[in-house]
């Protein structure tokens, strides 16, 4: 991992699993991020669904007019994103993402650095999303 942040949280947050657990997952599955980071809960006013943690691909398709043709995106190609959660609903979401969703995003990040050109080219996201306890995943 070339950038790991993390951010000073509230008492009343904490991110949903541990740097070691997810550094284990995704050693397990042969993945190898460029950027990790732990941000702030971002839950909108009103809203009812809360993004846990994400994975996105930065394609290297853009317009290079202004850069070398060679040249990787800035900062690294393979992100994982974390946003604290309340910690009243961590127990809770922390044995769910360990067993079963983190796995799942580690595949998808093993995989990412080599399925071909075209879609290394453009934008992908693996997004685990929280709606009243309830989490889903959203993949484009």
């Amino acid at each position: 991992m070339e950038v790991y942040s993390r951010c000073r949280l509230q008492r009343i947050y904490s991110h949903a699993a541990k740097l070691g657990q997810i550094e284990q997952a995704l050693r397990a599955h042969g993945a190898r991020l460029d950027d990790l980071s732990f941000g702030p809960a971002l839950i909108e006013k009103g809203s009812t669904t809360s993004m846990v943690f994400d994975l996105y691909w930065v394609g290297d398709g853009r317009s290079r007019i202004f850069e070398g043709a060679n040249s990787a995106p800035e900062g690294g190609r393979l992100l994982m994103r974390w946003n604290a959660v309340p910690s009243a609903n961590r127990a809770d979401l922390e044995s769910q993402i360990i067993e079963r969703w983190l796995p799942e995003a580690s595949a998808w990040a093993a995989k990412a650095r080599t399925r071909g050109n075209a879609w290394a080219a453009s934008d992908h996201r693996w997004m685990l999303v929280n709606t009243h306890g309830r989490l889903t995943v959203t993949i484009d």
